[in-house]
């Protein structure tokens, strides 16, 4: 039945579904074979409408009630309508007809996934993999599909890298496995997996930007632009690949040349806001304030709400000792975009060298409440009350910290503080946690501390600690 849909013309399904269409407004039902029947449902679920797929499905089944292409096609709408149960029905019914069909199988296991039921959808897939024969790897990948769908991430990896095995070739899993192995910053993977998927399709413009974007966050940046370049040349139209060899020029260090690349791309695209605020970066590194001051506005007289020039233009009065005014600009990024954390940071900075400790502090303390996880901004609210005499309570907010976020650096401050503090009991005690979480962080306390450098009993701390862990 498959190969008869393969060979049927595209134009016969076209015609297949104006009739069906036709039909439908006259009220007056018309045969269609099988096949066309499928062919129908595809269509009307690829535009969307899936009252008019469910029509054709029940019609379909009303005239070939023993198809059980059909079955699984009204199961598929039932299941993509929430109708779990009565989807089940359909597919049982397909089940008797055809024990051995892997799509019978993949799609009850599809449900029972999405109904909570663990158990019951492993139990399908297997049946699935065990009568997918010589299309095991096409199974496999729809189950990775299926767990992908509830957020089971790992478990999805598991079937992918099955589905790899059996058929090393499949370029739908090897660019699954790509794309989700950057997700959870595995890059290594990642690049090797897109690499295999492009010795497959070498002239893939969309792989090659892929590749491009995970060979940046590894920070091999001359590898990313290689990348991004292929795309261009593949696809001179597609201009995301000039924005991003400018962000990887950045990103190494060559503001210049990165802002020749923003520029081109501008030729191109020239209301991308995004694009001006880049290039606003760039000047700033380069301590071009007034060109960086031009981007930033140029980006807001596009789009008035981005958040990312106005905080460009809080660091230029900042830079130049403008407290008031950076105030202004950074309240006005962290109003558009109120879960960055950073634009809080920034503004606690910005008051306290503006000498308005209290409202750092209040800023501070809003940051913390949008991410707990921004390490520098606890440090940088403890030190800032280390630094108006507030000892206990930097010492008493790093504590807290700690129950927040879990972070060796934080510890490693405290140790300082308490050594400072002349509490060496208690500091020698968060020492050993530091040390146990994360031992080579042990430098940011010498760094910060000189003094422990020359202490004995600290020494003799380590020392011990180095012994019992075996790190000599």
């Amino acid at each position: 039945m498959n190969e008869e849909r393969d060979n049927f013309r595209d134009e016969d399904w076209s015609e297949a579904l104006r009739q069906f269409k036709s039909s439908l407004l006259s009220g007056r039902k018309k045969y269609f074979d099988v096949s066309e029947f499928e062919g129908i449902v595809d269509q009307l679920m690829e535009e969307g409408d899936l009252n008019a797929s469910e029509i054709a499905a029940r019609q379909g089944i009303q005239i070939h009630p023993n198809a059980v292409p059909l079955q699984l096609k009204y199961a598929q709408i039932l299941i993509s309508q929430g109708k779990y149960k009565q989807a089940h029905k359909y597919l049982d019914f397909a089940e008797r007809v055809e024990e051995q069909n892997p799509d019978v199988h993949l799609l009850k296991g599809s449900a029972f996934l999405i109904m909570g039921k663990e158990t019951e959808a492993r139990l399908s897939f297997s049946n699935a993999v065990k009568h997918a024969d010589t299309e095991a790897d096409e199974i496999l990948y729809h189950i990775a599909s299926a767990y992908i769908q509830v957020g089971e991430i790992k478990k999805a990896f598991s079937y992918l890298r099955q589905a790899n095995e059996f058929n090393p070739d499949n370029d739908l899993v090897l660019y699954d496995l790509a794309f989700f192995s950057d997700q959870i910053g595995d890059y290594k993977k990642s690049i090797d997996y897109y690499n295999r998927f492009i010795d497959n399709d070498v002239y893939n413009y969309t792989a090659w930007f892929n590749l491009g974007i995970v060979y940046n966050k590894a920070e091999k940046h001359k590898k990313a632009i290689e990348a991004y370049e292929y795309a261009l040349a593949i696809n001179e139209n597609f201009h995301m690949a000039l924005f991003n060899i400018g962000n990887a020029l950045a990103n190494s260090g060559k503001f210049e040349k990165a802002i020749e690349k923003y520029e081109e791309y501008l030729e191109q695209e020239p209301d991308n806001d995004d694009a001006y605020c880049y290039m606003g970066e760039c000047y700033l590194n380069l301590e071009e304030g007034l060109k960086a001051e031009s981007c930033y506005q140029k980006a807001i007289k596009i789009n008035s709400d981005n958040d990312t020039a106005w905080f460009g233009l809080g660091l230029l009065m900042w830079i130049e000792r403008n407290y008031d005014e950076s105030v202004v600009f950074i309240k006005k990024a962290a109003k558009l975009d109120k879960e960055n954390s950073e634009y809080w940071l920034t503004l606690g900075k910005v008051y306290k060298d503006g000498g308005r400790m209290e409202e750092a502090i209040k800023a501070f303390k809003q940051g913390a409440k949008v991410d707990s996880e921004n390490t520098e901004l606890w440090l940088t609210w403890a030190e800032t009350f280390r630094e108006t005499g507030e000892n206990e309570k930097a010492v008493k907010l790093l504590e807290k910290a700690v129950e927040q976020n879990d972070d060796s650096m934080l510890k490693y401050r405290l140790v300082s503080f308490l050594l400072e503090d002349k509490k060496q009991k208690v500091a020698f005690d968060w020492l050993r946690s530091a040390m146990s979480q994360d031992f080579e962080n042990i430098n940011y306390l010498f760094d910060i501390y000189p003094k422990s450098l020359k202490s004995k009993r600290l020494k003799k701390v380590v020392d011990e600690f180095r012994k019992n862990n075996n790190l000599e």
